[in-house]
């Protein structure tokens, strides 16, 4: 049986969606072994360069890309709570 080879764009999408289901769920989901996942991972952290970079061609191990996701976490959860609070607004016009 032949290998499956995966782009670095599909190794880079993988990577990601284990980041945001975890790495169990993401390898179920796509279909892979779970020991490739921890294996991308790993060469991840390690900064092979080629490996697994984004479309943009900017490596995962980017020291700016977790501020860049702080501060989109934060404007989210602002977003969420200022929809919360309109909700809660027109939920009690409503019972009047």
């Amino acid at each position: 049986m032949m290998k499956k080879v995966y782009s670095a764009e599909e190794r880079y999408e993988a990577l990601k969606l284990a980041n945001e289901i975890g790495n169990k769920a993401a390898a179920e989901r796509l279909g892979i072994k779970l020991d490739t996942l921890y294996t991308w991972i790993s060469k991840a952290k390690t900064g092979k360069v080629g490996f697994c970079d984004n479309p943009g061609n900017i490596p995962i191990t980017d020291p700016n890309r977790l501020k860049q996701l702080e501060k989109e976490l934060q404007e989210a959860r602002e977003e969420i709570e200022i929809l919360q609070d309109a909700l809660g607004f027109f939920v009690k016009r409503r019972k009047k």
